[in-house]
This record gives structure tokens, C-alpha cells and sequence, in this order.
């Protein structure tokens, strides 16, 4: 049985190279970013005319591509986020113009980082995808814009419904608790949000395999947050385990106790 075919955007970024495992195993993968890279071809998605011979046949696409803004006044980051936005929807165009079924998206936990505030205060345990967003920072807004528009095209009143799956990752990294000693609320923070590489490899293939991802009105539309099935818990993944099944496998509880013994009970290593 010939593989799913798959293209994967932002091909060489940090996400990618913790996917490209899984994504390469199970799919005839097609990989274009603006930088080159092993077995990557330089296409720019905002300055290509024409992306139909991209995207023609294809079964789904991972977007990770991203452009980092440059500039530190207001209307820089504006501008340069801006930019992501025309990024994501000409691949929400693009896909839609060639019947491909789904797409799905990095976005981030940046885009409701605002309630980390009433977290830090002890006011609020737990943030789900349902919340209105709230972000903070020009970054998580561009992520909203993501969200919304891909609502828009997956809701049918364009045409058609582009399936549209959107994974707000949280901290895809291995914690360094050294780097937190003075800072324990930032520690507990970011083990809350850890999740691991097979876990988000798992999310990303879940939320390509699944055949059906119809909300309860009919839309294939779901925001899922990528963290693994961490004890100190802030993001809700109650619907990634529901809509596809997602079963993570790792706790950054176990996977870094020592550290968590030493830096926030003050036991010795």
C-alpha cells in the first residue's frame, strides 16, 4: 500500500528534526524550507506564484515554517509576525485550491500565554483550547491569527472544509534544571509544559491519521497542546485524547525527579 503523501514546511527548524523520525517512517514525505538542508528543497512559499505543483496529490501538510522577525520596536514585531500570517493562510489557500484534505500546524501555548499570570497567582489550575486566547506578546497573537483563519477554512463557507488541526507545543525541550535554581516558579512552569519527542511525534502522526475529526457541530477543526502526560499539568489535553486518541507517554515528573528533588526540596543529588 503506497504511503500517505505528506509535505512538511519549515523542513530544517528545531520542531521538524524531532518530527522528521516518525514523518519519514510513515509517509512519502516531501521537505521545502528557504534554507537547504538533507534532502530539503528551497522553496519560498510567500515568493512563489504559483504552488499548485506543491501541493497537487497531496494527502496532508505539516506546516512548520516560520520566519523570525528582526527588529525590537512595536511595529517590527507586528510587521515581521505579520508575515507568518500571509505564510499560513497561502498554505490554507494552496491547500484548499488542490483538494488536499488536511492540514496540520505548529502554533503555541503563546497564543492564551496571558493566563499564565492567574496560574503564577494561584487563581487559575488549568488552561484549555476552549478558552478565549490571550496572548501576551505579538508572537502568540500571529498563532490566534493561525487558529482563526484556519476555523475559517475549515468550517465549509468557502467552498469546502479544509481540515485544519492546530498543536499549541509548550516546551519541546529536555529541562535544564540548572537553569532555574533562583527561579522555581519558572521551573515548575516549564515542566508543566514539557513534552517529550515521542510523545509530539505521536501528536503530529495522531492528528494526521485520525479519519475523522468533525467537531460536535461538524467542523473538522480542533486547537490539541502539545505537552506530554506531565503530573504538574497547566494545559489541558483532555481533547487531544478524546478527538484522537492521544496517549502520551512520558511525565517530566519522573524523567527529571532528581533534579526537581534538588531544586525544589533542596535534597542533595
Amino acid at each position: 500500500m503506497a504511503k500517505p503523501r505528506v509535505l512538511l514546511t519549515g523542513a530544517t527548524g528545531s520542531i521538524a528534526q524531532q518530527l522528521l523520525p516518525a514523518l519519514a517512517e510513515r509517509y512519502d514525505l516531501r521537505k521545502i524550507d528557504v534554507r537547504p538542508g538533507d534532502g530539503v528543497e528551497v522553496v519560498d512559499l510567500l515568493a512563489e506564484s504559483d504552488l499548485s505543483g506543491l501541493f497537487d496529490g497531496l494527502d496532508a501538510v505539516v506546516h512548520l515554517a516560520y520566519h523570525r522577525p528582526t527588529g525590537d520596536s512595536l511595529q517590527e514585531r507586528y510587521d515581521g509576525e505579520r508575515v507568518n500570517v500571509d505564510l499560513m493562510q497561502r498554505v490554507y489557500q494552496a491547500a484548499f485550491d488542490a483538494g488536499v484534505p488536511r492540514v496540520v500546524a505548529a502554533s503555541t501555548n503563546q497564543a492564551a500565554k496571558w493566563y499564565e499570570q492567574p496560574y503564577y497567582a494561584g487563581r487559575r489550575d488549568r488552561v484549555s483550547p476552549e478558552d478565549y486566547p490571550r496572548p501576551d506578546n505579538f508572537y502568540g497573537w500571529a498563532k490566534v491569527a493561525y487558529e482563526s483563519l484556519g476555523f475559517l477554512y475549515a468550517c465549509g463557507s468557502l467552498g469546502r472544509q479544509l481540515e485544519v488541526v492546530q498543536i499549541r507545543i509548550v516546551a519541546p525541550r529536555a529541562i535544564d534544571g540548572a537553569l532555574f535554581v533562583d527561579e522555581p516558579q519558572r521551573y515548575i512552569r516549564d515542566l508543566a509544559g514539557y513534552v517529550s519527542e515521542r510523545d509530539l511525534q505521536q501528536l503530529f502522526v495522531k492528528s494526521l491519521d485520525t479519519p475523522d475529526i468533525a467537531d460536535e457541530h461538524g467542523v473538522p477543526f480542533h486547537i490539541f497542546y502539545g505537552v506530554s502526560n506531565n503530573a504538574r499539568t497547566f494545559w489541558s489535553i483532555t481533547n487531544a485524547r478524546e478527538v484522537i486518541g492521544y496517549a502520551p507517554e512520558d511525565d517530566s515528573e519522573a524523567l527529571f525527579a532528581d533534579e526537581i528533588a534538588r531544586i525544589l526540596y533542596g535534597k542533595p543529588s
